[in-house]
């Protein structure tokens, strides 16, 4: 063999060899809002498709007019012995993101996911009444796979939502990935 096609058999197997095959399934969900109330949540649930398959909605609507909202978001990984950190915990303003998305790299990943399913995509403020929601929404398996391959176990997102600098909303959920 020539070494050039030699060179290229092994990218092609280290490359076969780096791709995850699996499903994502939501394991778990829980929503919790914090006194004093400025949003009013009354959807958070998960919803089964299948066997291997399920999908989320969350929603809640502004009792106040908001300026100003805040998300602290920390991705976790089940082990023995609980959940520990994994790969990001950061603390984004919501606005300046809706302000210039570009500059946000990893938010603006996770936002591309979940972008067509959702009502919140445009910058502050959100006047009262308004209903802010995430709606029956199912990871696209294959996009997010060949972005983020991570090994199988379960995964979590635990958040902590300020509303014009005060605690709002928390919200925790879990991925299984098998």
């Amino acid at each position: 063999m020539e070494r050039q096609q030699v060179i290229y058999l092994s990218i092609l197997w280290l490359n076969n060899l780096c791709i995850t095959n699996g499903a994502y399934k939501f394991n778990s969900l829980t929503c919790e809002v914090v006194p004093p109330e400025s949003i009013n949540n009354y959807v958070c649930h998960i919803k089964a498709i299948d066997r291997k398959h399920n999908m989320l909605s969350i929603a809640s609507y502004a009792l106040k007019n908001v300026s100003e909202i805040g998300i602290h978001f920390k991705m976790v990984k089940r082990e023995i012995g609980g959940w520990h950190p994994f790969l990001y915990d950061m603390k984004l303003d919501l606005c300046e993101f809706f302000k210039n998305r570009r500059k946000f790299f990893i938010p603006n990943f996770i936002y591309s996911f979940m972008k067509s399913f959702t009502n919140i995509n445009h910058t502050c403020p959100y006047l009262a009444g308004a209903d802010l929601g995430l709606w029956n929404w199912t990871p696209d398996e294959a996009g997010i796979l060949s972005k983020f391959p991570v090994e199988h176990g379960q995964y979590g997102l635990h958040t902590t939502w300020y509303i014009n600098k005060k605690l709002a909303f928390k919200m925790n959920g879990s991925v299984l990935f098998f």
